[in-house]
């Protein structure tokens, strides 16, 4: 089997979030422990993965999820009217401002592109 198959299929194993043990992904991709972890440790420059060490039962590796915010499936005047009402809360932290000024440069992208 290839190597992109065998990362293919780790990722697939990976894709609930959940955390695995080296050994249940080397057995699901029917490969070898040290051929997992190889592999593991090369995806992890592509990709967020943790893993980390403990006892039995213990130690694993898990995907993390992308935190990113997608906003391809709403309308140009709805982040406008998200924008607009998270803007006016009156108790609104230095968080909410935050994110509010991570989402305006989506809007003026899609402007942009369209």
């Amino acid at each position: 089997m290839r190597s992109r198959n065998i990362q293919a299929d780790i990722l697939d194993c990976l894709s609930d979030y959940k955390v695995h043990t080296f050994q249940s992904i080397a057995d699901a991709v029917e490969c070898s422990y040290s051929s997992v972890k190889r592999h593991i440790q090369a995806l992890s420059y592509r990709f967020n993965i943790e893993s980390f060490r403990g006892g039995i039962d213990r130690g694993g590796v898990r995907l993390i999820p992308d935190e990113s915010i997608k906003t391809n499936y709403l309308k140009e005047d709805e982040l406008q009217l998200i924008m607009s009402k998270l803007e006016s809360l009156q108790d609104s932290s230095p968080n909410i401002k935050k994110f509010v000024k991570s989402i305006a440069p989506l809007i003026e992208k899609r402007r942009n592109i369209l």
